[in-house]
């Protein structure tokens, strides 16, 4: 609720730092977007002109939270947060002109507390064209919408001098889960006017004096100070043009950092789709043979159905000699074995003996006929320095997840082992499908990749901030297809876990899973250090997933604690 007139023992944020959002909205979206955005707030677009109105902390997330709806991206809502950023200071903007970006930044985190009431700042360091502050929340809570809005005005105010906007570094965000924000600034140093006017004053006072004695006429105290202003002003540009070389070359460092990070993540996704296509093309073979195989079958299929119903025949009016030996044998032991000698007994046994080799055989060949084979994939172990996959994951998360809202981290701990013997493409299959969820179906936060290890497995968890599922949608995600459609990502189809869960079954690994809806999703893969099962032709329906047996056999959901 709004507190017009002052400030309420609840209210966190002056209306006035939503100043610029909201005319943003107006002039580009119309006053109908202002009024959707303020819908259920209790605010009205009147009471942003006023400098002493008052929201509470969940008031103005919902504001920022309904405005950042009506925007593309980020981008948009940081320079919608900025916007007409001279005329959101009002008069007071001429008497900032007087003083330096670094004074008037300096200056407002020191009277933080004029405009909110939520967390505290502190001055990390601080120079002519550079700063660093951190914001710790003092236990309450801080969105990531707030903290852009926070940037978007720090990066700006250089642009009240004329100068660039100020480059921005975030090492720390509360609404990404780290403990405090901290935010790194450097702009660029504006010409200062006093070694003009010392320069003027002191050549001009020189000239007085000058005059004064008759060592000069009386233009030279005119001259001299116009001298004066010139040396100054020549003096205050190549100090200046000194501390925007620094500041310029930190600024291009910075850019061909972020042109680094585009070009290797550009890298991982083209290594991720020739991955793909890698597995795509072992797939496609394995279709290729089933489909001249069943290509055979069709065209013989009425001479195999002639040919099987004869064999059946055969099988059964030739089943008949050796159970009519058994029949007759039988039925001589039973009449004739008390008379009979001990000899004649045993070769009716004997023929007992073939007759019953004889049905196993032809039931054997029967079974043989009536049975297909199943396709097969070819999978070779190598070993794998789980320190190199470390950093190969931790290049591949950071593609995927980059130019999002995402934080990537992915770490070894001391007990994961040095190595594991394991198909690569095999490896890759399981953990492209699980990073490429993880980065899919998380929009804000981060994704977090650990290496583990237990005796004999790699245990691989990621955990991510995403939709999360519950208990109904984590029983059918890991059937093909058993996901909702309208829930799954654009270019997803609801095959990559039962794919996982299938690769898994192979090599005897697990898969563990903990999930909640709207707070994210957490897997822990199980891979065996050593994989012999992948060194030889593995029979499987890749990538179908048929019956339970696997899922028992690979998967367990962990229940959450209460």
């Amino acid at each position: 609720m709004s507190q017009s007139g002052g400030r309420a023992d609840s209210a966190d944020y002056n209306l006035r730092i939503l100043w610029p959002l909201a005319r943003w909205i107006e002039d580009n979206l119309g006053a109908e977007a202002l009024a959707s955005a303020l819908e259920g707030t209790g605010v009205t677009a009147a009471q942003f002109e006023a400098k002493h109105d008052w929201v509470s902390a969940d008031t103005f997330e919902t504001i920022l939270a309904h405005a950042r709806a009506l925007m593309p991206d980020d981008e948009t809502f940081m320079r919608a947060c900025a916007y007409r950023i001279k005329e959101a200071y009002g008069p007071i903007r001429y008497v900032l002109w007087a003083a330096s970006p670094a004074a008037v930044y300096a200056q407002m985190l020191r009277t933080y507390s004029l405009v909110s009431t939520v967390g505290r700042l502190s001055i990390l360091s601080q120079d002519r064209t550079s700063l660093a502050f951190r914001v710790e929340s003092d236990g309450q809570a801080i969105s990531r919408l707030t903290c852009l809005a926070r940037q978007a005005n720090c990066r700006t105010l250089p642009t009240m001098w004329g100068l660039p906007a100020a480059h921005v570094k975030e090492r720390g965000c509360i609404g990404r889960g780290d403990p405090a924000c901290e935010i790194h600034l450097r702009w660029y140093a504006a010409r200062s006017l006093v070694p003009v006017f010392l320069g003027t004053a002191l050549f001009g006072a020189l000239g007085l004096l000058l005059q004064r004695f008759g060592i000069a006429s009386i233009p030279t105290p005119v001259f001299l100070a116009m001298l004066g202003a010139a040396v100054g002003y020549i003096v205050e540009v190549r100090r200046t043009e000194g501390i925007n070389q620094s500041t310029r070359q930190e600024m291009m460092d910075a850019l061909r950092q972020i042109a680094g990070e585009e070009a290797e993540a550009r890298r991982e996704i083209v290594d991720l789709h020739q991955r793909q296509k890698e597995w795509t093309r072992l797939v496609e073979e394995q279709v290729g043979e089933r489909t001249r195989t069943l290509e055979r079958v069709l065209s013989g299929m009425q001479g195999l159905q002639q040919e099987r119903a004869s064999t059946l025949l055969g099988f059964s009016h030739d089943l008949r000699n050796p159970l009519q030996v058994l029949q007759f044998g039988t039925e001589a032991l039973r009449v004739r074995c008390r008379g009979e000698s001990q000899a004649h007994v045993m070769s009716v046994l004997d023929d007992m003996d073939v007759a019953s080799s004889q049905m196993k055989r032809m039931l054997s060949d029967l079974v043989q006929t009536a049975s297909s084979q199943r396709a097969t994939l070819q999978f070779t172990s190598q070993r794998i320095e789980v320190a190199e996959l470390t950093e190969r994951l931790q290049r591949r998360l950071r593609a995927l997840v980059h130019g999002g809202d995402v934080r990537a981290t992915v770490f070894a701990t001391r007990e994961a082992p040095s190595t594991i013997e394991i198909d690569p493409l095999l490896l890759d299959r399981i953990v492209d499908n699980l990073l490429g969820n993880a980065a899919k179906y998380t929009d804000r936060g981060g994704v977090i990749v650990e290496l583990d290890g237990t005796p004999g497995f790699l245990v691989i968890k990621v955990s991510d901030t995403g939709r999360g599922m519950d208990q109904q949608q984590l029983e059918r995600c890991f059937t093909p297809g058993g996901s909702d459609p309208e829930l799954r990502a654009r270019d997803s189809f609801g095959v990559g876990l039962s794919v996982v869960v299938q690769l898994l079954d192979q090599i005897g690994g697990r898969l563990e899973v903990m999930s909640k809806l709207g707070e994210g999703t957490t897997f822990w893969v199980h891979l065996p250090l050593k994989c012999a099962q992948a060194e030889k032709r593995v029979s499987g329906n890749l990538p179908a997933l048929g019956g339970g047996e696997p899922l028992s056999r690979v998967v367990r959901i962990r229940r959450l604690s209460a």
